[in-house]
């Protein structure tokens, strides 16, 4: 009975032995097992390596790489071909401008001085109209007719003073000369005559025939300004027609006077 129950417990350790597994294989095999995934791991990660080193490729290519990119445009800075375009299109927009401008100024003058022609006229006119008006009688037979005055040259030759009572006794007075169309007119009267103009009263201080000032500004002077003294303080004519002037002289040299005779002082 002894036997067989050793013989059972034997049956039974032997059974379970066989059924239960190896420990000491079980742990092998792990052991093994881990060994295989190290072995994994490192050849991915050099498997890994040389893609990333295929891809940054060798030192040769990295400098050609670099190189490249250097030679590409700064993405932020813009292109020189748009700004060559702007520059030039601004260029031409000043030209246009400008020779605008120019024409403009040309037409704008042009329209001027057809402006100021006709306003020159139609004062022309309207200085007739009011000459006409302001005459009350027409020049004497013998006298010559400009404006709104008629003048004559004496026959007569004598002191400044004996032909300025000349004139006096035909209505008139030595003449005033008031403006460049008047000098321009009598310019027209040949020889030295006497003008309306003394400093008799005062040394230095000329004076009209109708109290008016005569400056020693005047650019009618012969030489630019009287030529001064006591004895030379009457106005004659100096020039000839085409360059009329005026001087002083002394009052007691005999000439012919230029009598005037002013139609708008007529009642």
């Amino acid at each position: 009975m002894i036997r067989n129950s050793e013989t059972s417990l034997d049956q039974n350790m032997a059974e379970v032995i066989y059924n239960t597994p190896n420990m000491m294989t079980k742990a092998r095999n792990t052991q093994g097992e881990r060994e295989e995934r190290i072995v994994e791991i490192y050849a991915t990660s050099e498997s890994l390596g040389d893609q990333h080193q295929d891809y940054m490729g060798t030192d040769e290519s990295s400098n050609t790489l670099g190189t490249v990119r250097g030679q590409q445009p700064d993405p932020v800075s813009p292109p020189q071909w748009p700004i060559r375009a702007v520059v030039v299109l601004l260029v031409l927009l000043s030209v246009a401008l400008l020779a605008g401008l120019l024409r403009f100024v040309v037409q704008h003058k042009t329209v001027c001085m057809d402006g100021d022609m006709e306003l020159l006229q139609r004062l022309k006119n309207v200085t007739e109209q009011r000459d006409s008006l302001l005459r009350k009688q027409d020049c004497q037979s013998g006298w010559d007719d400009f404006g709104y005055k008629c003048y004559l040259l004496s026959k007569v030759r004598g002191s400044w003073n004996k032909s300025r009572k000349n004139c006096v006794s035909h209505g008139a007075d030595l003449v005033v000369v008031d403006s460049k169309e008047e000098m321009d007119f009598i310019s027209g009267y040949g020889g030295y005559f006497w003008l309306g103009a003394t400093d008799n009263v005062s040394e230095g201080m000329w004076r009209w025939v109708d109290g008016t000032v005569l400056s020693v500004d005047n650019p009618s002077w012969s030489r630019g300004k009287p030529d001064g003294g006591r004895e030379k303080n009457c106005l004659r004519r100096f020039g000839e027609a085409s360059n009329l002037k005026w001087t002083d002289e002394s009052c007691e040299s005999k000439r012919r006077g230029l009598c005037e005779h002013n139609l708008k002082n007529e009642g």
